[in-house]
């Protein structure tokens, strides 16, 4: 089985789930593996870890795309194209299998409130990606002070899409490094109130077929020699 993926494929967004009936109902889907709290925890902030990686690395490649080959539910192989430099792309590659081995442990497990980091199905945004990445960029502001003071890097929008397609909650992660912090909160401010604009076009991420809240990962990129940009490379 092969599972492909590029960058220009906006939002096959690296997702979690959130369940919204009792826990009880979904403990014969979770996988075999029984993780404590703080390992599921662990995992998905080295996932955190790996999407900065990954960003990182594609910023200078704008036609990376990526390939999983597939075995009995396993990742196997990693194929990586658009990434002209050997030690890039094979970065990409270790990166990628290791996030991938990491979202097919943690699925259908959930932390200590509730969250589950990988599901059957992910939320989608009901009228297409493009349509996604248009909302998100026409909401999308950089500030003038941060652009003055040169503030820029990757903002990763952490939400909750619940069942009814409704975006309740939204949080965010960065290492951007950068001693003007009120200007990082305007960025990440602004990050949230673009993704909050698609609220109510979202049909819920599922496990065995049961509609539940979920949670999405978006990457918005503040350069300030270009405008905002949303990137797409998360599986």
């Amino acid at each position: 089985m092969k599972f492909t993926g590029t960058k220009d494929s906006i939002f096959k967004v690296f997702t979690l789930a959130t369940i919204v009936f009792s826990m009880i109902a979904f403990t014969g889907n979770a996988q075999k593996n029984d993780f404590s709290r703080s390992e599921l925890e662990k995992l998905q902030d080295e996932n955190m870890d790996f999407m900065n990686q990954i960003s990182e690395i594609i910023k200078d490649y704008p036609t990376f795309s990526y390939s999983y080959d597939i075995e009995d539910g396993e990742v196997v192989n990693v194929n990586v194209t658009g990434v002209e430099r050997d030690i890039d792309r094979k970065k990409l590659e270790v990166i990628l299998f290791d996030l991938k081995s990491n979202q097919n442990m943690i699925k259908n497990q959930a932390n200590r409130i509730g969250v589950f980091y990988s599901v059957d199905e992910p939320a989608k945004f009901t009228e297409g990606r493009g349509e996604l990445r248009d909302v998100i960029q026409n909401n999308l502001e950089y500030p003038e002070d941060a652009q003055d003071w040169g503030v820029e890097g990757t903002v990763f929008v952490q939400f909750v899409v619940d069942d009814n397609g409704e975006i309740p909650f939204a949080t965010t992660s960065t290492n951007i490094e950068t001693s003007m912090e009120s200007y990082l909160k305007d960025l990440e401010n602004q990050a949230i109130e673009a993704v909050k604009a698609t609220s109510g076009k979202w049909e819920p991420g599922k496990i065995n077929g049961v509609g539940v809240a979920s949670m999405a990962v978006v990457p918005v990129t503040f350069d300030f020699q270009r405008h905002p940009s949303i990137r797409a490379y998360i599986p």
